[in-house]
Parts: C-alpha cells; sequence; structure tokens
C-alpha cells in the first residue's frame, strides 16, 4: 500500500481521537514540537526511524522528552497511546510522513490555509501594512483564516515572494532577473 495513503490514515485515525478528548491543540503543537525536533537533530531521526536497534519504547521515551523539553509538559495521552500504535504496527519509522500528514489534516478541518511570505530584508518596504492586506485578500478569495508566516531572504534582492497551499507568486527581483537572463539566452541562440 502507499505510504502517503497509510500516512493520511494514520493521520485522520489520529486527529478523530484528539478531537473526541478534547486535545488536539495540545496534540497539534506537540507534534510540530516532534517533527521540529526529527528535523534538527538527525541522530534523533535515526534512532526513532531505526527498524531494528531501538526498542519500542526507548523511541516514544525519546519522543516524551522532547516534548517535555519544547513544551514544558507531558506528552498527551492520546499521543503517547497513538505512538504506541506506530510501535505496535511497524510505523514508527514514518512518523514524520504521518504528523505532517496530521498537521495538514487538523489545518484542514478548521478551515485554515497556510502561508509563507519571504521578503528580502526586515525592514522592507512592504512590510506589516502588505502583510495585512496580502492576508485579508486571501482570506476573503478562499473563504479560509490565513495562518500567515514571514521569512527574510536577502537573495531575493527586492519584491516578495508567497506561498500558499499548493500555489507560488514569485515576484521577486532576483525571479525577474532569471527570467530576462533566460530571454536573453534563447535570442542569442537563435542568433548563432
Amino acid at each position: 500500500m502507499n505510504t502517503g495513503m497509510i500516512a493520511s490514515r494514520y493521520a485522520t485515525a489520529l486527529l478523530e481521537l484528539v478531537d473526541e478528548t478534547g486535545a488536539s491543540e495540545m496534540v497539534l503543537a506537540q507534534s510540530q514540537a516532534i517533527l521540529k525536533a526529527l528535523a534538527s537533530v538527525p541522530d534523533l531521526r535515526r534512532a526513532v526511524e531505526d527498524r531494528t536497534g531501538v526498542s519500542g519504547d526507548r523511541k516514544i521515551s525519546l519522543l516524551e522528552t522532547v516534548v517535555k523539553d519544547s513544551e514544558g509538559s507531558s506528552m498527551a495521552s492520546g499521543l503517547r497511546k497513538f505512538l504506541a500504535l506506530l510501535v505496535k504496527n511497524g510505523r514508527i519509522g514514518d512518523i514524520v510522513l504521518i504528523l505532517k500528514s496530521f498537521e495538514n489534516e487538523y489545518y484542514k478541518s478548521r478551515g485554515i490555509a497556510r502561508g509563507r511570505l519571504t521578503l528580502p530584508s526586515a525592514d522592507d518596504s512592504l512590510g506589516e501594512e502588505f502583510e495585512r492586506r496580502l492576508k485579508s485578500l486571501i482570506e476573503e478569495k478562499t473563504g479560509k483564516r490565513l495562518l500567515l508566516t514571514t521569512e527574510i531572504d536577502e537573495s531575493l534582492i527586492g519584491g516578495f515572494r508567497f506561498e500558499v497551499e499548493d500555489r507560488l507568486l514569485d515576484a521577486s527581483v532576483s525571479r525577474q532577473l532569471d527570467l530576462i537572463r533566460g530571454k536573453l539566452e534563447e535570442k542569442n541562440r537563435r542568433i548563432v
């Protein structure tokens, strides 16, 4: 069976479980902390995804420590039971994909779109007013609440890059220069 389908089914099951218990926001925060730790600590990810050397109880213990360190609270019982199920079914190695699917299902079920705005500098002329107007426009067009994160990428030179769900609007100066470069190269090939 397709790993993506399996991850989606486990994610849906986790969402249903935590919605029933009323701990969905806590589990979302804890799963995001786990994802962040797995992305930033390769040894932790290897230990959790290891299929033979590390016991299931040890994997869960490691993830509980991550939650305790980042959230300052103990792991939600629903999340702990869910991780135990993943271990039992031999799916703990797919934890990253499953938790990302859970995060997507959570936001989708609440009518929230996630977007990322990338600016060339923190003191850019686009600023907060632009963010507010962009957020308002997207919310109006999609009918969803927009959860917007802003990042800085100095390689953009100017302009901005905006991603929401599966769409990208690249209005950066660096992108425009790449387009011009491509057109000039194409013209040069035709001339020669």
